[in-house]
């Protein structure tokens, strides 16, 4: 039950009261979005979940948004200048963004596809785990493009695709040392060794 507002006060001795209940009340009631589940898990690195966050709702500022809102910029792709650059071509069209994943796969024995990445994401199964960390991993790679994308904006250079997946999987394994596991199953541990993911933790 949520507390009445009397003479310029909270009455908050309502019988059933609850911070919770209050917080609930405040919110308001919401449709669950499909993607809340790859993008709000404790596998993916902080600054790959806000961005994750900002893709998801398609609130990423690329090029093709920037000539809408009327700001003087060219709006074609900076890593593929044959294309526009709207959000599905950097992240799942862009032949540079491929290679990303292309060498992501190569290293841990995985099956992203180049197309459709998102998608591939909502319908893996699995652990609560093995779907937290490749999500974590697509997110990642998602991050490191935009990342690339800015800089060669900027300075004029990106790092090569080999050397991008690297630092993309080398965050994911620090994210992985830094979790909890104690409730990690020996056939979780075992996938994560197939992946090449696996992380001695003390």
């Amino acid at each position: 039950m949520i507390p009445d507002y009397v003479n310029g006060k909270w009455d908050v001795q309502v019988k059933g009261f609850s911070p919770a209940g209050c917080y609930e009340w405040f919110k308001g009631s919401r449709p669950k979005v499909p993607w809340a589940r790859l993008v709000w898990n404790e596998w993916l690195v902080p600054k790959h979940q806000f961005l994750g966050w900002l893709i998801a709702q398609g609130s990423l500022k690329t090029n093709d948004k920037l000539v809408l809102y009327g700001i003087d910029v060219d709006d074609r792709c900076y890593l593929y200048a044959q294309a526009t650059e709207v959000s599905d071509h950097l992240f799942f069209e862009c032949a540079y963004s491929k290679q990303i994943i292309h060498c992501i796969n190569q290293k841990l024995n995985c099956h992203i596809p180049e197309n459709n990445v998102l998608d591939w994401c909502l319908h893996k199964t699995g652990t609560k785990l093995q779907i937290g960390v490749q999500a974590a991993i697509v997110w990642g790679a998602m991050y490191h493009i935009w990342r690339e994308k800015n800089k060669c904006r900027i300075d004029g250079v990106i790092t090569r695709p080999n050397n991008c997946s690297y630092k993309i999987i080398e965050e994911v394994k620090a994210r992985i040392r830094g979790r909890d596991f104690q409730h990690v199953t020996k056939a979780e541990i075992d996938w994560q060794r197939l992946k090449n993911l696996y992380v001695m933790v003390a």
